[in-house]
């Protein structure tokens, strides 16, 4: 029987795709937690909360699987029929992902399936990202309400990223 090793470089790099997926699909959900903080926690706050209310909300949130994530956006807010199909498609494919991909792709691997298996994972990824895209065209405009522009959000995630870069190398 041939091993995982026979295709060694083959396999690094569906764990590679697997890894850039994964980390996609959390990058949505990610998303879909900030948009439960535009459109519940900061309505409901006024702008008053307390440093461990913001913690509490995060945390909470980040206890929710995404397809109760994806529930509780729907609770309270309309989801354009566009987006519902899409983060169905990015929760069945997450789910998958997560729980049956290696089960039921090392087969494949071994039979020679490397490039369907790659074809599919960037699939995912393109999936994941376009979900995602659509996810922000949605808030996009509270965050205009709340004085926040995609170039102002993408600047404080780079004074963020320097700090983290600060406290590595001390």
């Amino acid at each position: 029987m041939e091993t995982v090793e026979t295709y060694s470089n083959e396999f690094k790099e569906v764990c590679a795709f697997y890894g850039a997926a994964m980390h996609m699909a959390q990058v949505l959900e990610h998303g879909i937690v900030n948009a439960l903080f535009f459109l519940d926690f900061i309505p409901r706050k006024n702008s008053d909360w307390t440093d461990i209310e913001f913690e509490n909300f995060f945390d909470e949130q980040f206890t929710k699987t995404f397809g109760k994530l994806v529930h509780s956006l729907k609770k309270i807010t309309v989801v354009p029929e566009s987006f519902e199909t899409l983060i169905h498609k990015s929760n069945k494919r997450r789910n998958y992902l997560a729980h049956a991909f290696f089960r039921e792709n090392m087969d494949l691997l071994y039979a020679g399936g490397f490039d369907q298996i790659m074809t599919n994972l960037n699939e995912d990824l393109d999936l994941f990202r376009e979900t995602d895209a659509a996810l922000t065209s949605l808030l996009e405009p509270l965050w205009l309400k709340f004085g926040w522009t995609i170039q102002g959000i993408e600047e404080e995630a780079e004074k963020y990223k320097a700090e983290l870069g600060k406290s590595q190398t001390s």
